[in-house]
């Protein structure tokens, strides 16, 4: 593929976002969606294994990234200060015997404009998460912290399991998952999961009107 044909500036890309991808001017596009867009157009499906909304909130936006040890929720509070308003935190955990984010982590990040926390390992304070609006995922929630060393890093690649996440890679999170999306494909794989849920539409209104899938597919 050539890379050079979806390399635009981030001026573009925000202009892009603010036109085409405002959740209040168009549905969103669901995490199915994007995933099968991005297997449709380079053959990966972008999925994070194992992360799912702590309270059900959606999420878009540009990453910044962080990878620390579990018992480490210090680099937690620097990545805040690192990410700017609009940006999505993602923390790599290494383990997830220990919480990296909480309540207060959350009502910073919130208070500074992020858009939201994903964290490859643990969270705590759910209850006051699942009340807050500000959107967290992670693998799990657990009681229990570490404690504020901040000797991570930030802003580094980073490999999920096979799922690759790089700063300024643009992310989605809703209820089935969090799927990322590469930067330099990014308008592709948003015009083609466009067209997915358009053609998805297509088949509903087909179904109600008395098809079998089976017709619809041509199986």
């Amino acid at each position: 593929m050539d890379q050079k044909k979806f390399k635009f500036s981030h001026k573009l890309l925000d202009k892009y976002l603010k036109q085409k991808l405002d959740e209040q001017k168009i549905p969103f596009l669901s995490t199915p969606q994007i995933s099968d867009a991005l297997k449709k157009t380079i053959g990966i499906q972008g999925v994070i294994p194992g992360v799912k909304a702590a309270n059900h909130h959606k999420i878009f936006g540009k990453l910044v990234t962080a990878y620390t040890k579990a018992d480490d929720w210090g680099t937690s509070v620097q990545v805040i200060d690192a990410a700017l308003p609009g940006e999505v935190i993602f923390i790599y955990a290494e383990g997830d015997n220990h919480a990296v984010w909480g309540e207060l982590t959350s009502t910073a990040a919130k208070k500074k404009g992020i858009a939201g926390t994903i964290i490859f390992g643990a969270c705590r304070d759910l209850d006051a998460i699942k009340n807050m609006d500000y959107p967290v995922f992670s693998k799990k929630v657990i009681p229990n912290a570490g404690w504020p060393r901040g000797d991570g890093d930030i802003n580094i690649n980073l490999d999920c399991e096979g799922t690759l996440v790089k700063p300024g890679d643009y992310v989605v999170g809703d209820d089935c998952g969090v799927v990322v999306i590469p930067q330099s494909i990014f308008k592709e794989v948003m015009q083609e999961a466009k067209d997915i849920k358009h053609l998805e539409k297509k088949i509903t209104k087909q179904l109600e009107n008395g098809k079998t899938l089976s017709e619809i597919l041509n199986l």
